[in-house]
């Protein structure tokens, strides 16, 4: 059995924090902001923010300011066993029916998310997986206060670990998402996907663009529909260059040009729309780009990126995004591949 199956509290939310020193005073704020709205008496509420090469843990429900739990320690916080023993004790010591996670700091898509307190070191996509899969309960939602992280490379890497996530496409600016206003609602909400949707539509505007709840439950029938447009476009040589024109003129969800190729994400919906429309495409890519749009409508509220780059991305890149879910399961690497080469 879970633990906290037969406890009174609904659900215990764990904020696991990295505040780099540009987002020090933002992190702080966000905390804050939680103790500040108040929380209801049937939540748990706990974070472990890492700042200047110090981790603290806090309790933040009932509280009028964030209350320190223990000493802060020298550790830094994109170490996954400081995110997993963080989550192991939030869970034994707060137990309830159910857990979600907010993983905060900044984000960088498929490279990972969660620097240490110098931003030179980030935890992968695949150390992430790592640690939430090794929990005494499986989180029901998963939260990424981060940017570009509404992605079908990440939603890939976690559908084993939880059954709902909520994540930006974009830029999140000041204190991100507006956690401490979801908070209140969270008692009512009865599941994952209730309470990924709840917070998703509080978002919008500069603050919180582009968040989706993304159902990891179905994800697995997008991937295997991406897979197969990936195959199309790798039957059809010939569509290449018609391909790769729609890739360029599609919108960056990430407006800075001097973090390419990393940030090179499109968004999906979007994409497979202007493929899908074409008509001087091929009528059987066409119709799997049109198969992947409907089953987006089946994962996403408000859409997903996918790695789309016009050009070479390099074999730093190609490492990282080799060893992911995705990849290993879909051949949409081969495919942007051969759709980036010049000629």
């Amino acid at each position: 059995m879970e633990i906290g199956a037969r406890h009174q509290k609904p659900w215990t939310v764990l904020i696991y924090t990295s505040a780099s020193q540009d987002l020090e005073a933002a992190v702080q704020a966000s905390l804050e902001e939680i103790t500040q709205f108040g929380t209801p008496d049937s939540l748990n509420v706990v974070a472990q923010m890492g700042a200047r090469g110090q981790v603290q843990r806090y309790q933040l429900h009932q509280c009028q300011q964030p209350q320190t739990l223990e000493p802060a320690r020298p550790a830094e916080m994109n170490q996954p066993e400081e995110l997993r023993n963080f989550l192991r004790w939030g869970m034994e010591k707060y137990p309830a029916q159910r857990y979600a996670i907010v993983l905060g700091g900044h984000g960088a898509g498929f490279a990972g998310a969660i620097t240490d307190s110098q931003r030179r070191h980030m935890m992968s996509l695949t150390e992430l997986e790592a640690a939430l899969g090794e929990l005494p309960a499986r989180p029901e939602l998963v939260i990424f206060n981060t940017c570009l992280m509404a992605q079908a490379e990440v939603a890939a890497q976690l559908q084993t670990v939880t059954e709902h996530m909520v994540a930006s496409q974009s830029e999140l600016k000041g204190l991100g998402l507006p956690l401490a206003e979801w908070l209140q609602t969270l008692p009512e909400q009865s599941g994952g996907g209730q309470a990924a949707t709840n917070l998703a539509n509080r978002c919008g505007g500069e603050r919180a663009p582009a968040v989706s709840a993304i159902d990891l439950k179905h994800f697995a029938g997008l991937q295997q529909s991406l897979d197969l447009l990936a195959e199309q476009i790798l039957d059809h040589p010939e569509a290449r260059q018609r391909l790769l024109e729609h890739i360029q003129a599609q919108p960056e969800p990430w407006p800075h040009a001097q973090d390419r190729p990393l940030v090179d994400q499109l968004d999906l919906g979007s994409l497979c729309q202007a493929w899908q429309t074409d008509r001087w495409l091929p009528e059987a890519l066409r119709r799997r780009a049109a198969a992947v749009s409907e089953q987006l409508k089946q994962v996403s509220s408000a859409g997903l990126s996918v790695y789309a780059p016009d050009r070479p991305n390099g074999s730093l890149i190609d490492k990282i995004y080799g060893g992911l879910e995705l990849s290993q399961r879909t051949r949409w690497d081969e495919a942007i591949n051969s759709l980036a080469k010049p000629g």
